[in-house]
Order: structure tokens, then C-alpha cells, then sequence
């Protein structure tokens, strides 16, 4: 079973808010990876522009990565957001 839990070692200290920040999110292709990322990002950010999502398919199409450029006032806020990608059953890696 993989371990989904956001990872504590983010070399935290080194962080200056607010920061902007670019986030990769990898799941299996299909609308509704895309959906379920917009849903969790507009919760975060709700300023979110959908419309500036990148959205890359894998070689062979299995997959897509999402790439989000956000921009974060505090670590709190990080932490909650890699908690919910985390729990997201549509997405595998975020990076």
C-alpha cells in the first residue's frame, strides 16, 4: 500500500511568504483528474484561474500531468493543500 501522507521534509525553514510556487500533479488521464484538481485548488485559492492549468499527456497517454503556478501566504496553507491532493483518489504523484 502506498503511503499518500504529505511528506514533513520540505526543507521548510528555507521558505519566505508569500512565495510563489509551481505544483506538478500526475494522475491517470480523463476529465476527471482535471476536475478534481480544479475542485481542490479553487477550495485553497479561490482566485484560481482553471484557465492557466497545463496539462501535459504521458508518451503513451495513460497519463497527464497538471502543472499549477499558486501562490502561497503561509505554511499552513501548504500543508492543508498537499493534505487534500493526497487524499484525491484521482491523482498519484504531486510534486
Amino acid at each position: 500500500m502506498t503511503d499518500r501522507t504529505p511528506s514533513r521534509e520540505l526543507q521548510e525553514h528555507l521558505w519566505v511568504f508569500p512565495m510563489d510556487y509551481p505544483i506538478k500533479l500526475i494522475g491517470n488521464a480523463g476529465d476527471d483528474l482535471r476536475l478534481a484538481v480544479i475542485d481542490i485548488l479553487v477550495k485553497h485559492f479561490p482566485e484560481f484561474d482553471e484557465a492557466t492549468l497545463k496539462t501535459q499527456p504521458s508518451s503513451s497517454g495513460k497519463y497527464h500531468s497538471i502543472t499549477a503556478q499558486l501562490r502561497f501566504e503561509e505554511l499552513e496553507q501548504v500543508h492543508a493543500l498537499y493534505a487534500d491532493l493526497a487524499a484525491c483518489p484521482h491523482i498519484k504523484t504531486a510534486l
